[in-house]
């Protein structure tokens, strides 16, 4: 991008100016004609931001402006879109696959192209030519093979490099734009993402289908070496952003500018996607001021320090000292803190924090004692809790089964540690909706405990995520079930109906704001749905009570 500096003279007639246009301020005009005029050279760098680059972050974008919360900062079109990147186990033994052409869903087996045997949701869909012709090259296996062995040969991930290898044929721009991004070479040797990458992607696509494609049309692509395709898997690793589509299918896109917005563990932009073309919208999460830097986040809000940063050393090969990983609390959180347990001669209710959290082998010290405890106690304490909440939270547990692990993990761990979190978020949903615990069937205890814990939660959130850029969710669902509470509070005091139900319309009202970052995934549409039902009824009690 060109420079952030203001040009004094109008680019049309060279004259000085004095009319800056008035979105990115960085061009002076003498006249709107000429403003005009000139519109078609300046749109593609009108915007209310600048790149920069230093040794230690790489590239990223700064406001050159003060940017109005949801207000779009940038809008762009995908350098290139495909398959989804990181699969599950059972994705890649999925039956049920996204079409090479379209991405519809389809089943293996059932359709294929007529070239290139590739899995089509019908037979009149077509895809990309060149990209047909190379995965020609390959020996698909017959129509009617065993689900696996199938999923071994249609490897969407491998699809989605060769997608990008493609790219010095079809658009050199963009193929210099790519070959631009980070890719992390050097760190990624040696690791198991490393390792992956040769059996899934790299040796795959050499052997099935670039080898014969160099012997019968060696000029069909000029670079496509072994080298080439690692540092293409180090790209997408490092860039990559998760497309969702309305059918629930997710694809992986790479951005040119997108891309650039670094990481940060409370972020301060949001993005949403057009999921006919897959342009990505960039958004204001809040007000931003000039100078600014645009911050996304790379990982997992609600993780806790140490657990964030593995993520990210492990998958973006950095360790972030933004100011909540430097911060023991969290931002006053305390989503990574545990209970001291104090010695053997007296016990303590202070709170473990890390001395330096960035570190991975730091000491937790006792803010009430002169208790200290290892990382590798912490590591071991942390591996063995996330087993247990795991292995409930993966089935359909009982309220009185969540709250018997939240009582035994409460004895080493923060009322606010992530764990107890999920386990709380989780009861506050059993509590009024559960077979035995419906709202009207509970006691008055069990209904403010419910409110109680909601308003914890909520607290939680608006400290790790003020803007609700990723939690927009799990602040709906709370602020939910925070109506559901007032709302029965509500029908058992009439005199007090009133005011209780005003809150509980306030509450909506939050949500249905909160969920406009939200309103392009799956979940996020249904959880829109409950909300406008949520709102209807809450309007329906408020006049059924007040003709009481």
């Amino acid at each position: 991008m060109g420079s952030s500096t203001l040009s004094l003279n109008c680019p049309v007639c060279g004259v000085a100016a004095s009319q800056a246009c008035t979105r990115c301020k960085l061009v002076r005009y003498c006249d709107r004609e000429h403003q005009k005029q000139h519109w078609p050279q300046h749109k593609r760098s009108c915007r209310p931001f600048r790149e920069e680059k230093d040794a230690q972050l790489g590239r990223y974008l700064v406001a050159t402006q003060d940017i109005a919360a949801n207000q779009i900062v940038f809008v762009e079109p995908p350098l290139v879109v495909g398959p989804k990147w990181y699969l599950s186990e059972a994705e890649k033994e999925a039956t049920i696959v996204p079409c090479v052409g379209c991405y519809t869903p389809c089943r293996v087996g059932k359709h294929q192209c007529r070239s290139c045997h590739w899995p089509v949701c019908s037979t009149a869909c077509a895809h990309e030519g060149l990209e047909c012709s190379v995965l020609s090259m390959g020996s698909a296996p017959a129509g009617r093979a065993d689900a696996r062995s199938l999923n071994d040969y249609f490897r969407g991930d491998a699809l989605l490099v060769l997608k990008c290898l493609l790219l010095q044929r079809q658009s050199p721009e963009k193929w210099a734009a790519l070959l631009e991004m980070q890719s992390h070479e050097e760190e990624r040797k040696g690791t198991e993402l490393h390792e992956e990458a040769e059996k899934r992607v790299v040796s795959y696509l050499d052997k099935r289908f670039l080898r014969r494609m160099r012997q019968t049309k060696p000029n069909l692509l000029e670079q496509c070496g072994t080298e080439l395709l690692h540092r293409l898997c180090g790209i997408i690793e490092t860039n990559y952003m998760v497309i969702e589509l309305p059918t629930g299918v997710e694809l992986s896109g790479l951005f040119r500018q997108a891309c650039m917005m670094e990481h940060a563990c409370q972020p301060n932009c949001y993005f949403q996607f057009d999921t006919t073309t897959q342009q990505i919208a960039v958004r204001a999460g809040g007000a931003l001021r000039k100078g600014d830097h645009l911050q996304i986040t790379y990982t997992n809000i609600l993780w806790g320090t140490q657990m964030r940063q593995h993520h990210l050393r492990m998958t973006k090969h950095f360790t972030c000292h933004c100011a909540r990983c430097t911060d023991p609390t969290e931002y006053g959180s305390y989503v990574s803190a545990l209970a001291c347990l104090g010695d053997v001669n007296e016990t303590c209710g202070g709170t473990h924090l890390p001395v330096n959290p960035v570190e991975e082998d730091t000491q937790w010290k006792c803010n009430a004692c002169p208790m200290i405890v290892d990382a590798a106690y912490v590591s071991e304490l942390q591996t063995h809790m996330t087993d247990q909440v795991e292995r409930m939270l993966s089935g359909c547990p009982r309220a009185n089964e969540v709250e018997l692990l939240l009582a035994r993990l409460s004895q080493m761990l923060h009322p606010n540690h992530f764990h107890m979190f999920n386990l709380k978020h989780t009861l506050i949903q059993l509590y009024g909706n559960e077979s035995g615990l419906e709202l009207t069937g509970l006691s008055s205890g069990q209904l403010e405990r419910k409110l109680r814990l909601c308003n914890e939660l909520y607290d939680v959130c608006r400290r790790l995520d003020p803007y609700s850029i990723k939690l927009a969710i799990y602040v709906t669902v709370i602020l939910i079930e925070m109506t559901h509470a007032l709302e029965e509070q509500a029908r058992r005091a009439p005199t007090e109906g009133a005011s209780l139900l005003e809150q509980a319309q306030a509450r909506l009202k939050e949500a249905q704001e909160v969920m406009v970052k939200e309103h392009d995934s799956v979940a996020g549409k249904k959880l829109s749905d409950k909300l406008q039902r949520e709102v209807f009824d809450c309007e329906k009690l408020v006049l059924t009570l007040s003709y009481k």
